[in-house]
């Protein structure tokens, strides 16, 4: 038991810490976000009315995605450009795109829900999965620690426990 309420404090202190990054990154997402729901309507409502929804949703995602990966850089992570995490976004923006569009895929053609609901809904699963791998791969300093691999000797190590 002591183990387990050792481990709940140091979530609640990592979360303490990151209250500030959170909290831009909440901004730049709904922002993103809205952007990517009014591409969405014009896309299927006015531009394409006809079109598979799916598809229009995928292609709006995708353009929020750019948008919100610069944002992100930016503004919530202080981070250089650089090939590895632009590298490194990709990979986790394919991810989270599949797994938006089978959310999207799933809530509106199999369950039938309304396609925006679904749209809205999305934002909020996605958002949780981003910002974990954001923050642990995309934009850290050493990211292939997470998985063994660090790149960085012990006297270089970062001081962020995330």
């Amino acid at each position: 038991m002591a183990k387990m309420m050792d481990g709940v404090k140091k979530i609640v202190v990592a979360i303490k810490n990151e209250r500030r990054r959170l909290m831009i990154f909440f901004v730049v997402g709904i922002t993103a976000n809205a952007l990517v729901i009014g591409m969405y309507a014009l896309f299927s409502r006015i531009l394409w009315s006809r079109g598979p929804k799916t598809l229009e949703y995928a292609i709006c995602v995708i353009l929020g995605t750019l948008a919100n990966f610069e944002a992100n850089r930016y503004f919530t992570f202080s981070a250089a450009r650089s090939y590895s995490s632009a590298l490194r976004f990709g990979l986790v923006a394919v991810v989270a795109i599949g797994l938006s569009s089978t959310l999207f895929w799933l809530g509106h053609d199999v369950l039938h829900i309304n396609d925006i609901l679904v749209a809205v809904a999305n934002v909020f699963i996605i958002a949780v999965f981003t910002f974990s791998a954001h923050r642990l791969f995309t934009f850290h300093p050493d990211p292939w620690r997470h998985f063994g691999k660090s790149r960085l000797n012990s006297s270089t190590e970062q001081t962020s426990e995330l």
